[in-house]
């Protein structure tokens, strides 16, 4: 009797000896009360290459042997795991899991389609958070990728809260997508990117040319990690390519049908509306270029490290002994290789520390061709855990940690090191919502509601101050009574009506308009008659002005140089390299940049023809009007 009852009280020691010693699984349950979220925002997982929602290859994609959406749901996390093209361009996925998320068709666009040679509508959704497109509802989402997951998260960013100019120039028969207005809801509250190749991966010479050799890789990697005998036989992967017009058929064999999408012509070099055009380092750099970081989102990385730094010169990075066997090339190979080709984005030894398909640096932010901000120092807490900071900033990419000894894959398949790895997503979870929802604290940027009754723009952000006094002083109103749509694309129109409105309304010495696409009694009509009659813009022809055509930094500097009546400028050294001494706006450039009201994109850059946001224009009036 004695033994038995020593047994007993032996186990329960043994028992709460293991809850106490996983703190990240007791939190993650814990966490789930009213009382300790900060919010009550869903999480969406968004796979990377190759990848799937669910199980529709009889395993998990996020969790392995172990579905990660049962087991935060089970927590009291609500979490989707949507499935999206596993091998398609980060822009269509990008409208996949819009269309995933709000319902609909999906659309991916009247001129990206035309331009890239794909049918425009795709498969048809039933959406799990349709409320997420009503302006009246305050849902938001906490959107997490693993891989190239995270590229398609940044474009879904880009696109929602900007829409493109390329689809509002082009789609003008009322069928434009929602997506691709700028006047949607803002409505992800983060966005956290797990081995994501920002900067694409410096293996592309080596695989990503080649999508035939990609597939085959990835399945011996699966094969390998699970130990299951997966081949280009029995993947049983839905490539979704149908707008390629690459479905499966009727009765069709998955042999049959996946050799139609190896051998298909459409991973040609030339076409870049693909996967392995995103994941090659100079396409990322394009990525980079057009999905900018949002200032009303937070950001977080996490990288992944398989390899170690080589004690003998010239010190490469090695794969560690537990990585899986058929990244021991790929891994080895990223270790030492370096590229210094004219016209291609340099790779020296800070891309060599990898986890076998992404380098640590790549995973940490968008470096090639992006303007983002970052912070590398954000870090963990001080047990190691992660956690929401005070005074963490939107629109910075705050890089978290390095999990090291954990290669690519198993960060997500969590084959090997199981428990450690869940408990990472435990701990991510519990970041998430304990970030300060909208009115329940001031962490960092919260967007706030000012006097102007505008509940899109944040406080603290760039134009809060310059929007409130335009706002104030007449010069620029909202979309509506209380969206300003900072982000949206400025136009000729507004931004001349924005002119007129500052040099006090004047009527025009003239009611005739030169311009057939300037409409009677128009909001801009009296600003363009203005406008024409002071030299500050002609038309784009004689005979029309473009009203609604997207302007960009060099055409508002000019706008507002001529305004000010091109007064002269005392600068001798032009420091930017993409302004010549020639062309139309280096006096107004030069002018602008000696007066305060806008600077370079970087030292040496002024980007003349990137596109100006509402945001954009009303600042570079501010500055210089409000003195």
């Amino acid at each position: 009797m004695k033994s038995k009852k020593f047994c007993k009280v032996l186990s329960l020691m043994l028992v709460l000896t293991m809850l106490m010693s996983m703190p990240a699984f007791a939190a993650g349950v814990g966490q789930t009360s009213s009382e300790s979220k900060g919010n009550d925002y869903p999480i969406v997982l968004v796979h990377g290459l190759f990848g799937w929602g669910g199980t529709e290859i009889g395993l998990n994609y996020w969790g392995g042997m172990n579905s990660l959406r049962t087991l935060l749901n089970n927590a009291g996390y609500t979490v989707y795991t949507p499935s999206i093209g596993p091998v398609a361009s980060n822009w269509d996925r990008a409208c996949e899991l819009y269309a995933y998320l709000v319902g609909g068709t999906v659309d991916y666009g009247q001129y990206h389609s035309a331009l890239n040679g794909h049918e425009r509508y795709g498969r048809t959704f039933p959406g799990v958070m349709k409320e997420l497109n009503d302006p009246n509802s305050t849902q938001k989402v906490h959107l997490v990728g693993h891989s190239m997951g995270g590229e398609t998260i940044r474009m879904l960013a880009q696109l929602l809260e900007n829409g493109d100019p390329d689809e509002m120039r082009a789609t003008t028969d009322g069928s434009l997508s929602p997506l691709f207005s700028g006047n949607c809801r803002h409505w992800i509250e983060s966005i956290t990117t797990l081995c994501t190749p920002h900067d694409g991966s410096q293996y592309d010479t080596k695989v990503y040319n080649s999508f035939g050799s990609l597939v085959h890789q990835f399945v011996g990697i699966l094969s390998s990690a699970t130990g299951m005998n997966i081949n280009e036989q029995n993947f049983g992967l839905d490539f979704k390519l149908d707008q390629w017009g690459l479905q499966r058929n009727a009765g069709e064999s998955y042999s049959s049908y996946f050799e139609r999408v190896v051998n298909s012509n459409i991973w040609q070099k030339h076409v870049t509306d693909l996967s392995v055009y995103d994941l090659d380092v100079d396409g990322a750099a394009v990525l980079n270029s057009y999905a900018k970081a949002q200032d009303d989102i937070y950001y977080f990385s996490i990288a992944c490290s398989d390899t170690y730094r080589s004690p003998v010169y010239p010190h490469n990075y090695i794969p560690c002994n537990n990585i899986n066997p058929m990244m021991v090339k790929s891994a080895t190979y990223m270790g030492s290789h370096k590229n210094y080709a004219v016209g291609h984005v340099n790779i020296d030894e800070e891309w060599w520390e990898n986890d076998g398909i992404v380098s640590v640096r790549s995973a940490q932010y968008p470096h090639s061709s992006s303007s983002d901000k970052f912070n590398l120092s954000y870090g963990t807490a001080a047990d190691g855990s992660m956690i929401f900071k005070d005074g963490t900033q939107k629109g910075v990419w705050n890089y978290i940690e390095k999990i090291d000894r954990t290669d690519h894959i198993n960060m997500v398949g969590q084959l090997t090191n199981t428990k450690y790895l869940q408990s990472k997503f435990y701990e991510l979870a519990k970041m998430l919502t304990s970030i300060p929802a909208e009115g329940n604290g001031n962490s960092g940027n919260q967007p706030s509601i000012p006097s102007t009754g505008f509940v899109d723009i944040v406080k603290d952000s760039f134009y809060y101050d310059a929007a409130i006094w335009a706002n104030e002083n007449g010069f620029v109103k909202g979309v509506d009574e209380t969206h300003f749509a900072p982000n949206s694309p400025c136009t000729r129109g507004q931004v001349v009506t924005m002119l007129w409105r500052a040099a006090g309304s004047p009527e025009p010495k003239t009611n005739y308009c030169p311009f057939c696409d300037v409409a009677t009694n128009s909001y801009c009509e009296k600003a363009v008659l203005w406008a024409n009659e002071n030299g500050i813009t002609k038309g784009t022809t004689a005979n029309t002005f473009s009203p609604n055509a997207i302007v960009n930094r060099g055409q508002v500097v000019t706008f507002l140089y001529r305004y000010e009546g091109c007064p002269e400028t005392n600068i001798v050294y032009n420091p930017f390299t993409d302004v010549a001494s020639g062309s139309y706006c280096y006096d107004a450039v030069m002018w602008a940049v000696a007066n305060g009201v806008t600077n370079g994109r970087t030292a040496n850059t002024f980007a003349p023809a990137d596109t100006c946001t509402r945001a954009h224009v009303v600042t570079f009036i501010y500055r210089d009007m409000a003195k």
